[in-house]
């Protein structure tokens, strides 16, 4: 792929597996919760828009970002050996931000990506493999979440981190954020036929001052015939004393869909219980409120993925950029 460099070296006590790697049986539950789009915009242009491109530029879609929390009972390489060595549990807690691929000749939207722009995880193999390979922002948390479909309905994270700045702050456990039913009297089916509408508005705002490329719109309504996932990722690596880039790149790695074993929308009403973190401050960096939120369109998913290694959008190496998409 690229022959320029030389080869990774697989040593013993490296943990590093080669993708692409297989998901079984992972269970997944999704909410919408609101934003502030020029928050999000500013997170995009202080990661993604800081390797630069002559022919393109990333644009956030809308307000909305998606939470989801992922239990993923069996995850393996697919490539031996590392497909012999086992496999082993994960579970993700993620916040996906719709994004868009722009040109910016002719202000046209040409693709559309799913960016995992905050990603807390319980596997610490998962995190060095996510991280180096893919440039998954990852971190170690603690969570809870449902052991099968079903009720009770609580979610929640905590990480081990800095609460506030403070040079006598000591790190340790702290409750980030926590899912929660409750009760509007509203009907559910009212509410699904209203956040549908709120989301397609808010799509056509969102794109209303772009020229919408034809395989954007083929490539947005594939998804409902052929699952699939397409994953940016921000990935860079800092030199010694983390000042400077020695490699910085926006990466592309599809999620696919091989199986569907349950699916539906969640008949519940669930809020969001936001608490601030210094080290992680989501008001800041999506413009989630602190605070109480309303989740929209509450669904779970249960399904079997393939994920792909990652190929270069645009990268810079050492003051060159290079682009291959």
């Amino acid at each position: 792929m690229y022959p320029e460099l030389p080869d990774y070296r697989h040593f013993y006590s490296n943990p590093i597996a080669k993708p692409p790697c297989r998901m079984l049986n992972a269970q997944m539950y999704g909410f919408f919760v609101e934003g502030e789009k020029a928050k999000i915009q500013a997170y995009i242009d202080s990661t993604l828009n800081t390797v630069p491109s002559s022919d393109f530029t990333f644009k956030a879609l809308t307000n909305w970002c998606l939470l989801t929390f992922t239990d993923i009972e069996n995850i393996a390489s697919k490539v031996a050996p590392f497909s012999d060595y086992g496999y082993m549990q994960e579970t993700d807690i993620i916040i996906w931000l719709p994004i868009l691929k722009v040109s910016l000749e002719i202000r046209k939207a040409e693709h559309l990506y799913w960016y995992p722009a905050f990603i807390a995880v319980n596997n610490i193999n998962a995190l060095i493999n996510g991280r180096e390979i893919w440039g998954y922002n990852k971190y170690l948390c603690r969570y809870r979440m449902p052991e099968q479909f079903g009720k009770p309905l609580h979610f929640s994270l905590s990480l081990d981190t800095f609460k506030t700045f403070n040079p006598s702050t000591k790190m340790d456990w702290h409750d980030l954020l926590s899912i929660y039913p409750e009760d509007d009297d509203e009907s559910w089916l009212k509410e699904v036929l209203e956040v549908g509408d709120e989301i397609a508005t808010l799509f056509k705002a969102s794109v209303c001052d772009l020229d919408v490329d034809s395989q954007f719109l083929k490539q947005f309504l594939s998804g409902f015939t052929h699952p699939q996932m397409d994953q940016i990722l921000f990935k860079q690596i800092p030199d010694g004393y983390g000042e400077k880039a020695v490699y910085s790149a926006v990466v592309h790695s599809p999620s696919e869909v091989k199986k569907i074993h349950k699916i539906g929308f969640i008949k519940d009403d669930l809020h969001l219980d936001l608490q601030h973190l210094d080290s992680f401050p989501l008001n800041k960096m999506f413009g989630i409120p602190l605070g109480k939120s309303e989740l929209k369109l509450p669904y779970y998913v249960k399904m079997d993925f393939d994920q792909a290694g990652v190929e270069e959008i645009v990268s810079t190496t050492s003051g060159i950029t290079t682009q291959r998409r």
